[in-house]
This record gives C-alpha cells, structure tokens and sequence, in this order.
C-alpha cells in the first residue's frame, strides 16, 4: 500500500493553510500546517528542522499585502522564500510548491489593449515577460526564480502556482471588492477568481505532478478571464471545476 505523502504547509495559520489541512484527501497526504510559532520563516535553522521527515512543502507563508512597503515585505517574502526553498534543499524535501501570485504579472491587468476586443482576450502565459504590478508582486517574481535555480541547480520539483482571487466565504467577488481604482480595471479583476474547490485540486495536482519545474496560472475557468489555463492542463492534468459567469 501505497503511504501518504507528508506535506508540510507554510503559513499553516492563513486562509489557505487552512483549507488544505481542512480538505485535502488524507488519504493521500498527510498535511502538517507550520504556524509562525512552529516555523518563522526568517529563521532557516527552525525551517530545516520543521521540514524533517517531510516529502513536500507548500510555501504558502508571506505578507500578502499588495500595498505593504518595502521594509515590511523583505523578511516575509524575500528571506522567506530563500529559507523556504533551502531548507527543503538541506532537509532532503523532493517537492516545493510556491505559493506565487497573479501580481506578478499584474501589469498585464492595466493594458486597455489586452482587453480591446472582449471576444478575443489576450491570455497571459508563463511564457509571457514578468510585469509585477506592486513590490509584492516583485517578490512573487523573485521566488519563482529561486523555484527555477532551486530545480535546475538542486534538482529540487518545484511547481510555482500563480493564484489569483481567493475569497473568504468562497463567493465570486465584485468590482466594488477590487483594490483598483480605474473602473475598467475594476470591472476586469474579479474574473481573477480561484474557488476553494479549485484551489485545493491544483495544489493537489501540483503535488503529484511529474514534473521537474513549472509556473502555472491558478484562476477559475472564469468569463473575461486574462489567465491562460493550458499550463495547467498539460504541465498538472488539472481541470478546473468552477468559473464566474
């Protein structure tokens, strides 16, 4: 019989951390959510120990505040990410998956030419420059080139996961929610949305993936949506199940 594999989440505490430990199949993982008290993220050595006897780790801990500051997001989200991905390195973990961001690629959101025609709308791929739209964005950017060096240098699995809207009580949500100020950004952010049920299948699918790096789009098959969805089919076999119409 095959055993569980032994996940080890970041950010164990938050939103997410929560609902994997809630609702991913035990019988196929055994999930161990790190809260800040069992694994600051600042601290490599605490890393190291807490990803023993760990097969995978899913990076989820940062400030994920798109306005936060410079000063505020360089322990969480720069040092985080590097002592994430070298302690799974030095604590023997085959597979990270990184907890990126649609901010990476934010700018693409604000183009008025990538949403001229709304019956053919400019999907934006792995394969398209990186255009952070916040310094959080730009931090997101910088662990997926870590996940890369990681894999090409450390033959780590490293799957980077660029999530978009995730809501609390797992509504689609609303312009009016948008932190945008431009109405026609506005209009266009919701299509960003990742239901729960959607965000639970493609972490599951990014861990069982055989793959040896890859960057994959996280929204909903939503209406208008500006994130291509092929990655994830061919790279995961994901599918997603929901979408905002």
């Amino acid at each position: 019989m095959t055993q569980p594999m032994r996940v080890a989440v970041t950010g164990g505490e938050g939103m997410l951390g929560r609902l994997l430990a809630e609702r991913l199949d035990p019988a196929r993982f055994v999930v161990r959510p790190l809260g800040r008290k069992e694994a600051d993220v600042t601290d490599l050595a605490a890393l190291e120990r807490a990803f023993a006897d760990t097969d995978a780790v899913v990076h989820l801990a940062a400030n994920s505040q798109v306005g936060a500051p410079w000063d505020a997001l360089v322990g969480p989200n720069l040092l985080g990410a590097y002592h994430a991905f070298e302690a799974a390195r030095r604590a023997g973990v085959r597979r990270v998956v990184f907890a990126s961001s649609n901010h990476a690629v934010g700018m693409y959101l604000m183009d008025a030419d990538v949403f001229a025609d709304p019956s053919r709308p400019h999907l934006v791929t792995p394969e398209d420059p990186v255009r952070p739209d916040s310094l959080y964005g730009a931090t997101k950017a910088w662990g997926e080139a870590l996940g890369r060096l990681y894999a090409e240098m450390h033959e780590l699995e490293v799957v980077c996961l660029r999530i978009g809207w995730v809501t609390e009580d797992d509504r689609p949500p609303t312009p009016a929610q948008s932190i945008r100020e431009d109405p026609e950004v506005k209009r266009r952010a919701p299509a960003m949305w990742l239901s729960h049920r959607d965000c639970i299948s493609l972490i599951d699918a990014s861990l069982g993936a055989d793959l040896r790096f890859g960057i994959v789009n996280g929204v909903s098959d939503n209406a208008g949506r500006w994130f291509s969805l092929d990655e994830g089919r061919r790279l995961l076999g994901w599918e997603p199940a929901d979408g905002l119409r």
